[in-house]
């Protein structure tokens, strides 16, 4: 069976030993059916009402217990089914069994033929698995099929899988140290500025990737994700926290330094810098997503380091501008 579907996807992980039952079972047909042959099921979590081949419902075993043994067996499903298509990817799989909290998952075709289901054993290994992947793109190593083990990979392959996106990474530094040469008339008659470079830089890279996280999160599990509606939902998010970080950054740094102008420049480039991270924490994301790239690989070097150049030219814009 596994060998008709594509590498992750849910025809590879699903079993199709499960109980089925047709569309006049009663509760004591489907009582016996467990007795009788629950050593041939690889989970037992669901009955699922089949008839002509097609999904008809789906009915859980703390349902089935404590109904009357005469009562259709149908009368007990939901009439909501969550089901998954079997091409669909598996991360999505894990992901929409844990919004739904089922302990398994029924996989159809097109015509909603009933194939099997996604066990939960399957969900939890998903679920480590691409979790660790995308730990991986978080840092910038690039990661295609199993792990790498550093004891047996020849040393030039594990480099080939790290170096790119750290080579993305310098040459953006680069570009980022050039910036703050460029204003060393400014940082050389206010030195202060200079110490709250990390702060502005650090600030908006947490806030992106916040965003980045729910995300690739909401990808995985709403492909048809309404991205207009996301995206105005998460940027009035983004105002909120900008305002009330900005405030509270503006509060303390005139109570500490006493000086309105030094105060009233990083409160407003805190502001601006936390709000541009809607690009590389939402946009950046999205726009890998619709290219069929991995978005988690824009939460890497690339997404860093684009952010990084935004938070620092618009801290010393900002301070350009208020102290000339």
């Amino acid at each position: 069976m596994e060998e008709k579907y594509s590498h992750k996807t849910v025809g590879r992980i699903m079993t199709d030993k499960v109980p089925m039952i047709g569309d006049n079972a009663t509760v004591g047909d489907v009582e016996s059916l467990l007795l009788r042959e629950a050593a041939n099921f690889e989970t037992i979590n669901y009955v699922y009402l089949v008839a002509e081949g097609k999904l008809k419902g789906v009915i859980s075993l703390k349902e089935l217990f404590r109904s009357p043994k005469e009562k259709l067996a149908r009368e007990l499903s939901p009439e909501k089914i969550i089901s998954i298509h079997v091409h669909k990817d598996q991360e999505r799989a894990a992901f929409l069994a844990l919004k739904n909290n089922l302990k398994a998952l029924p996989v159809i075709d097109k015509e909603n033929n009933f194939l099997g289901v996604v066990t939960s054993d399957s969900i939890l290994k998903i679920l480590d698995s691409e979790s660790a992947e995308n730990i991986l793109r978080f840092g910038g190593v690039a990661h295609s099929g199993s792990y790498d083990n550093i004891f047996s990979i020849p040393v030039l392959t594990s480099l080939k899988h790290r170096l790119p996106w750290l080579v993305i990474g310098l040459v953006g530094g680069i570009f980022t140290a050039s910036l703050v040469h460029s204003f060393e008339e400014i940082l050389s008659k206010n030195i202060i500025l200079a110490a709250f470079i990390p702060l502005i830089v650090y600030m908006a890279d947490a806030v992106g990737t916040q965003m980045e996280a729910f995300i690739i999160r909401d990808l995985a599990v709403e492909p048809k994700l309404k991205f207009f509606k996301y995206f105005l939902r998460q940027f009035m998010i983004m105002v909120i926290i900008a305002v009330i970080t900005s405030l509270g950054l503006y509060t303390a740094n005139l109570i500490i330094t006493q000086n309105n102008i030094v105060s009233l420049i990083l409160a407003i480039a805190l502001f601006v810098a936390v709000i541009s991270s809607v690009l590389t924490g939402l946009i950046i994301p999205y726009l890998f997503g619709k290219l069929n790239l991995d978005p988690a690989n824009a939460s890497g070097p690339i997404g860093t380091i684009i952010q990084d150049f935004l938070s620092v030219f618009i801290y010393f814009t900002v301070a350009t501008y208020l102290l000339s």
